[in-house]
Order: C-alpha cells, then sequence, then structure tokens
C-alpha cells in the first residue's frame, strides 16, 4: 500500500468523498450543516461547516500534493497525468452535476487546478536544477 501512496492524487480521493456523499443524499444540502461548536480563546465562538473542512481538506491535500511534486522520479509522470485525469473529471462534474455546482465544489476545483499546474512547473523546474547540477 506504502508503495502506491506516491501515485494516488490525494484530490481523486475527495472527489470521490464528495460523490459517496452525494449518492447518499448528505451533499450538497448538508454542505452547511455546523459539525461542532469551538470557543476560541477570544470568547467567539467558531461554528465550522461540512463545507468548511472539506476546503481545509483539500488546503491539507494541496500541500502534500505540491511536496509530491517536488520530486523528480519515474512515478512523478504518472503522478500528474492522474492528478490531471482527476482535474478533468472535476471539471465536467462541475459543468454537468448540479450536486457540483456550489462554492465548495467550484473551490475544489480550482484547487485541483492548482495542483497540476503547480506540479508540472515544480517538476520542470526541480528537473532543470538537477539536470544543472548534473553537468556543471
Amino acid at each position: 500500500m506504502m508503495r502506491l501512496l506516491p501515485f494516488i492524487p490525494l484530490f481523486g480521493i475527495i472527489l470521490l468523498v464528495y460523490w459517496t456523499l452525494v449518492q447518499f443524499g448528505i451533499f450538497p444540502r448538508g454542505l452547511n450543516v455546523i459539525v461542532l461548536n469551538i470557543t476560541l480563546p477570544s470568547g467567539h465562538l467558531w461554528r465550522p461547516t461540512w463545507g468548511d473542512i472539506m476546503v481545509l481538506t483539500g488546503i491539507v491535500a494541496l500541500y502534500v500534493e505540491l511536496f509530491k511534486s517536488t520530486r523528480t522520479s519515474e512515478t512523478t509522470i504518472a503522478d500528474h497525468l492522474l492528478s490531471t485525469i482527476v482535474l478533468i473529471f472535476y471539471l465536467v462534474y462541475w459543468l454537468t452535476n448540479p450536486s457540483g455546482g456550489n462554492s465548495v465544489f467550484l473551490i475544489l476545483t480550482c484547487m485541483s487546478f492548482l495542483d497540476v499546474i503547480a506540479g508540472f512547473t515544480i517538476t520542470i523546474s526541480s528537473a532543470r536544477r538537477d539536470l544543472s547540477i548534473g553537468g556543471k
């Protein structure tokens, strides 16, 4: 399982979770349901919703995906290819399904787009640096 981890696009997992929750009738109507109440040190009550949790999960996934794109190995190309396919699924779902037509899903789609663009950019920059160091 650990050998497959570099190949798995995390945004694909988030898309699968979102789609599954749509199939059970929880999303998109449940995106505004408050998950829990947290009292901050200021005394203010923070009440995150499921939509907030999905966006925060997307931010964490984006960080991990960007970190994965800094390595230059044979798995990088497969990872970028799968991330691009996941982005296409996000775009098609957002454009064709009413359950994807909300701000939370659009933000996740934009994060997936950033993952693909930044992943290619970072990988190319890293590979160029590796070539220049090796060629001296």
